[in-house]
């Protein structure tokens, strides 16, 4: 029986959002602590605000906390303790992998696909010893590995050349568009979006990009990613 080339040797993945949840989750958090300084939103309404004011980008905690209470609509009067309400998350919060991780870790590895995280959290090293999942990932890339974070291609591409592995022959699967697809797409490996939120971007936006809600569904994906054949327009956006 003739075997099916593969069209990729690796898939990488993002961690927060994407392999790890903390809960509560920030945008439930933001949505609830909005609610007492009496604005409503939506969580697509929290995710775009979030986006707005540079959601995951490293090393500029001060200037997104400057301008996420306005991107909410939180009254200006009320900026300074709606941020310090909000950080009122990082003396509880918890972390935990998603209930699909470790099963589509052991499917990679039965494909002898390689694995492994590049993350804008410098914390993610640490995360995955007090998980105890570190063994299962063959590279961790944090902005402090090689002084550069997503969404700039130098990151993807230092983790490549590590790796030994063509940007063209990995796939990417994060859950920021700006700094995960955008990011992926411009150092030459193919992202695909995860949006455990069901926070869908508009088609334009999303621009051919395949969508998945989770990493079943992208395991659905995962032969016709890899092996070449097309993935319907349906099943490239996860519906």
């Amino acid at each position: 029986m003739m075997t099916r080339p593969r069209r990729f040797d690796a898939v990488l993945f993002d961690w927060d959002d994407t392999l790890c949840g903390a809960e509560p989750h920030r945008y439930a958090h933001a949505r609830d602590t909005a609610r007492r300084f009496g604005v409503e939103l939506t969580m697509a309404e929290v995710y775009d605000a979030f986006r707005r004011a540079g959601d995951s980008t490293t090393g500029f905690w001060q200037s997104f906390a400057d301008v996420l209470p306005g991107m909410l609509g939180i009254p200006r009067e009320h900026h300074e303790d709606f941020i310090l309400a909000f950080r009122e998350r990082d003396t509880y919060k918890r972390f935990q992998l998603f209930d699909d991780v470790l099963e589509m870790i052991d499917h990679l590895g039965e494909h002898e696909l390689r694995v492994g995280i590049i993350s804008n959290n410098d914390e993610v090293a640490h995360h995955l010893q007090n998980l105890d999942v570190h063994h299962r990932f063959e590279i961790v890339v944090a902005p402090e590995t090689f002084g550069i974070a997503k969404p700039e291609p130098g990151i993807f591409l230092r983790t490549m050349e590590q790796l030994g592995v063509e940007p063209e022959r990995a796939l990417y699967v994060g859950d920021s568009f700006d700094n995960d697809v955008i990011g992926a797409r411009a150092a030459g490996l193919t992202p695909v979006l995860i949006d455990r939120f069901g926070i869908t971007l508009s088609p334009d936006e999303l621009d051919g990009t395949h969508r998945v809600e989770t990493l079943r569904h992208l395991r659905e994906l995962l032969d016709d990613l890899v092996y070449g054949c097309a993935a319907s327009p349906a099943r490239a956006n996860g519906a």
